[in-house]
């Protein structure tokens, strides 16, 4: 099972986030509508629906990396208000349509990451990760050892397979040491063992006190998550007895 990072703390960190009226369209297109749900309590939080839903869109606006068109999401973590587009930085986003630079290698990917996180937002740890990473080259070695990539670090991002590549992507998610763990899609193209992979990796940051956000249509992901939003596509909204947060999508 994959452990937590050496130099890393537990830490339990209160956190509160509330939608209303959250939509999100792409010109005539619409993805989702009318979504409105509270979450304060709950720590493995799915995002479940069929494709088509809108799930990877709610991921990205609830991460900062997409603004809705319509509505409100309002976020506290550790008892003080943070804004949308300022989650990136204290989230780790893994999907499988995040790009790595395909000529340069695992290890300058990764670094590349560290570099461009270095002082930024707040960590697990409760310090910039990213800086101390920059002092303790063995950060990096340690989250390619958890992620499997032992002996691909030189290789090109771009020569890798597609499980091997998605594994790049979770140890991309890896670096800040995120207080919040945010997973698209985390298992596609894995093998049995990458799906391992990802179990173990929400169960070790659950473990340090982390929050973890997984969109998935599949069950043995979505069997990790405590607490789940269901979207619907052109149909009226329903929820799990997970239990489910209500939320609303048209």
């Amino acid at each position: 099972m994959v452990g937590p990072f050496r130099h890393s703390a537990y830490i339990y960190f209160m956190f509160f986030l509330e939608c209303t009226h959250l939509a999100k369209f792409y010109g005539k297109t619409e993805v989702f509508r009318g979504l409105n749900f509270q979450l304060g309590d709950a720590r493995c939080i799915g995002i479940q629906g069929p494709n088509g839903s809108g799930k990877s869109t709610l991921m990205k606006c609830l991460s900062g990396l997409l603004r809705p068109s319509e509505g409100s999401i309002r976020w506290e973590i550790g008892g003080r208000p943070v804004r949308n587009q300022d989650l990136r930085y204290y989230a780790g986003f893994a999907a499988p349509y995040i790009h790595f630079y395909n000529e340069l290698t695992v290890i300058e990917n990764l670094s590349f990451i560290r570099q461009l996180r270095t002082g930024t937002g707040q960590s697990i740890t409760k310090k910039p990760a990213p800086v101390q990473s920059q002092k303790d080259p063995d950060h990096l070695s340690e989250i390619i050892e958890l992620t499997g990539l032992s002996g691909l670090s030189g290789r090109d991002f771009g020569t890798l397979s597609s499980g091997q590549q998605q594994r790049v992507r979770l140890a991309g998610a890896l670096v800040p040491d995120p207080l919040i763990l945010m997973l698209d899609e985390p298992g596609t193209n894995l093998d049995a063992d990458g799906i391992s992979l990802v179990t173990d990796l929400v169960s070790s940051h659950l473990e340090r006190g982390g929050l973890v956000f997984l969109s998935s249509n599949r069950e043995e992901e979505l069997a990790l998550t405590g607490t789940r939003i269901v979207l619907t596509a052109g149909s009226v909204p329903r929820h799990t007895p997970v239990p489910s947060t209500p939320a609303s999508s048209r």
